[in-house]
């Protein structure tokens, strides 16, 4: 099977000649990353396990990957590494990732622990400061790592659902070729490596990761990036939280007297904030107010149209109680009284009159 990506040692990529592009280009060398990288992670306390130097035959794109002596989880390994090239083709990217000890192959992060720099202007200076910072942070990243990887392990995955994020990578991302897409698929039927739950999304991420191996170097850091974006956001990891970090502040000078506070003093803000708070609960005030003074003139209203409504007297209705005392009303009667006499009858069914409810 031909390798699109070849391993090199690293004196072949220091010996590739530089480009010469223009007085707006600005020079990466493949060396200069070499020695900021190493450099870096030394600094940082790490120790290099293991180099891996990849290119183009050529030698115009290439990559390293460092092994890291650091893994909290047994599995992985720390990992840093980073993509340059000297025909334009991609810019300079570096990461901190994971390297999967047993598989040989890492993982990326999909949104944060990466880089990349056009070759321009101060790119050479700015690559130095972003690789000390990806490195600063490099326990952040890897711990997300670790965290994602313990999630995958509780995911089961049938051969339905692995075939079809095979087919989402492939035919929608497109971070596979054909030739790729094949080998997962026969990961998926005959696993080179041994996996604790072979049907765990951990174990189809392997297998994604082992052909991404074959990927170019222009694309392999980015394809390793999709992937993991991809499986993050359909699972929707739940991000490790990490300490904040805080401003250092100067000691205080013990010697220098504080001076003392007025306790009758007015504090300009703190009159502000009350100022506001007053405004605030009169404005309140007035909003809970108005509804009611409405509510009250609508039943002053209603009240006032009631006695509006004129009185014909008809007929004087008596009344005598037990006691022998005679009261005297009279009958009321209002335009509907006159218009509907009431007079209903309650006795007739559907039978007799014939009529049919509507809604038959």
């Amino acid at each position: 099977m031909p390798k699109k990506i070849q391993e090199y040692g690293k004196a072949h990529l220091i010996g590739v000649t530089l480009p010469a592009h223009g007085d707006t280009y600005t020079v990466i060398s493949h060396e200069s990353v070499i020695d900021m990288s190493i450099t870096a992670l030394v600094n940082a306390g790490f120790t290099i396990v293991k180099e891996e130097y990849r290119a183009t035959a050529d030698g115009q794109i290439a990559q390293g990957i460092y092994k890291l002596n650091f893994n909290s989880d047994p599995e992985l390994s720390m990992m840093f590494a980073w993509t340059n090239s000297y025909n334009k083709q991609v810019r300079f990217k570096c990461g901190v990732g994971a390297y999967v000890n047993k598989t040989g192959t890492v993982m990326v992060c999909g949104d944060i622990g990466s880089w990349s720099r056009k070759h321009t202007g101060t790119a050479d200076t700015e690559t130095q400061e972003t690789i000390d910072e990806q490195v600063a942070n490099a326990h952040m990243y890897y711990n997300q790592l670790c965290a994602d990887k313990a999630s995958m392990e509780s995911i089961t995955m049938n051969k339905r659902k692995q075939a079809q994020m095979l087919g989402i990578l492939f035919a929608e991302y497109q971070i596979l070729t054909t030739e790729q897409a094949s080998i997962i698929r026969d990961q998926m039927k005959r696993p080179s490596h041994v996996y604790s739950d072979s049907n765990s999304l951990w174990a189809f991420y392997n297998y994604v990761t082992i052909a991404l191996q074959q990927s170019h170097p222009k694309t392999w850091m980015e394809d390793q990036r999709i992937l993991h974006m991809f499986i993050s956001e359909v699972n929707r990891f739940a991000p490790v939280s990490t300490p904040v970090q805080t401003l250092s502040t100067q000691p205080q000078d013990l010697s220098t007297p504080v001076p003392e506070v007025d306790p009758n003093q007015i504090n300009l803000l703190d009159a502000i904030a009350e100022a506001e708070l007053t405004d605030n609960q009169v404005v309140q005030e007035k909003v809970e107010i108005e509804p009611v003074v409405h509510q009250s003139e609508e039943i002053i209203e209603e009240t006032v149209e009631a006695e509006e409504v004129p009185l014909e007297l008809d007929e004087i209705v008596q009344y005598t109680d037990p006691a022998g005392n005679t009261f005297e009303a009279p009958i009321v009667i209002d335009d509907f009284a006159e218009e509907d006499n009431f007079d209903l009858d309650f006795t007739e069914t559907e039978e007799e009159t014939g009529d049919v409810p509507d809604f038959f």
